[in-house]
C-alpha cells in the first residue's frame, strides 16, 4: 500500500513539473503588459512615420517615451525586460503575433487597413492578381546562428504563365539597440533553359517591404525560392537586436495579354487533338462502299462507317452500279 501511494505521489510531482511553465520574473514586464506596450509603440511608430517630418528619428523616439509615460514604465525597466524576452524568444514571439493581430483588428473596426500591405488580402488563389503564399505570415528573426534566417520555396504549378511578375512584402519591425540594420531579402526564379534571375533587397527600416520579381515575357517559371537574413550579430547577448516579420503575402500578377493568348493556344492545341483523336461518322448511301486506302469494303444498309485513323487523302463515297 505504502509502495503504491509513494508511486502515485511521484508521478503526480512528475506531471506538475512537466505541466507548469516558469513564470516571467517579478521585475521584468510581465507578458500581457509587454503586449500593451508593444501594441501602443506600434501606432505610435506608425504616426511618427506618417508625420514625415525631417527629423524623424528624434519624433520616433518621442512618441516611445509618452507610450512609457502612459504605463508608468521607465526606460530601464523596459530594456530590462527586453533584454529578458530577448533571452526567452519563445515569449516574446507569441506576444508580436497578438500585437500584429490586434492591429488588424483595429483596423477593420475603422473601415481601413494597415498600410497597403492589406489590399491584396482580398485576393484569392486564381485571378489575374492573385495571393499565393501558403508558408507562415509571421516570424522572429535575432542575429544569431539558425535563428538569423527564413529560407521558403513557393510551388510552381500550371496556374503560373509566361510574363508573370511577383511582389514579396512584408511588415517589419526592428527593435534594434545598436548597430547597422542589415537584413536582405532574396527570391530566386528559375526558368525554363535553367536560366536564373535572382532578385534581392535590403531592409534597413521598420515598416512595409516589398521585393518585385520582374517578368520573363520568353520563358516559364519552373522554380521559385528564396530567403530572409538578419545580419549585424554578435557575441554580445545582451544586445538588444531583433526583427519581427508579420503579414507576409507573394503576390502574382498575370500579364493578361500573354496569359489570353497562352490559353488560345492550348485551346486550338486542344481542339485540334481532339479533331485528329476523335471518331468521324459519315453517312455513306444505301448500298455504297467507301474507297479507302484499306480497299473496297462493304457498309451495312443504314449504317455508318466510322474512321479511327488518319488518312491523307479525303475519303470519296461512290455509288455502285444498279
Amino acid at each position: 500500500m505504502k509502495h503504491s501511494l509513494y508511486i502515485l505521489f511521484v508521478v503526480s510531482a512528475l506531471a506538475m513539473l512537466v505541466g507548469c511553465k516558469p513564470s516571467v520574473p517579478s521585475e521584468i514586464i510581465q507578458p500581457g503588459d509587454m503586449e500593451d506596450i508593444l501594441y501602443d509603440y506600434s501606432i505610435a511608430q506608425a504616426m511618427a512615420m506618417e508625420n514625415g517630418r525631417e527629423n524623424h528619428e528624434y519624433e520616433r523616439t518621442r512618441y516611445f517615451q509618452a507610450v512609457l509615460k502612459k504605463y508608468g514604465v521607465t526606460q530601464a525597466e523596459f530594456d530590462s525586460s527586453l533584454v529578458y524576452y530577448y533571452g526567452h524568444l519563445e515569449r516574446l514571439q507569441p506576444i508580436y503575433i497578438e500585437v500584429n493581430e490586434r492591429l488588424a483588428d483595429e483596423a477593420k473596426m475603422l473601415g481601413t487597413t494597415i498600410g497597403s500591405i492589406s489590399r491584396y488580402s482580398q485576393y484569392s488563389a486564381s485571378g489575374d492578381t492573385a495571393s499565393i503564399w501558403k508558408d507562415r505570415t509571421d516570424l522572429l528573426l535575432i542575429p544569431r546562428p539558425t535563428m538569423n534566417r527564413f529560407d521558403f520555396t513557393v510551388k510552381v504549378d500550371t496556374s503560373f504563365y509566361k510574363g508573370d511578375s511577383f511582389m514579396f512584402q512584408f511588415m517589419a519591425e526592428y527593435i534594434w539597440q545598436s548597430g547597422t540594420k542589415e537584413a536582405t531579402v532574396c527570391i530566386v526564379t528559375k526558368y525554363e533553359g535553367d536560366s536564373i534571375i535572382q532578385t534581392s533587397n535590403h531592409v534597413s527600416v521598420s515598416g512595409i517591404s516589398q521585393i518585385r520579381v520582374p517578368a520573363n515575357h520568353k520563358q516559364k517559371l519552373k522554380e521559385m525560392y528564396g530567403f530572409i537574413y538578419l545580419g549585424g550579430g554578435n557575441n554580445d547577448e545582451t544586445t538588444r537586436k531583433m526583427m519581427f516579420i508579420s503579414q507576409i503575402q507573394l503576390i502574382r500578377f498575370h500579364n493578361k495579354e500573354i496569359k489570353d493568348e497562352t490559353s488560345k493556344d492550348s485551346i486550338q492545341t486542344d481542339s485540334l487533338q481532339r479533331g485528329v483523336n476523335a471518331p468521324r461518322p459519315m453517312s455513306v448511301p444505301a448500298g455504297g462502299r467507301i474507297n479507302g486506302r484499306g480497299g473496297n469494303q462493304p457498309i451495312p444498309f443504314g449504317a455508318r462507317a466510322v474512321e479511327h485513323r488518319m488518312d491523307a487523302r479525303p475519303n470519296r463515297v461512290e455509288k455502285l452500279p444498279r
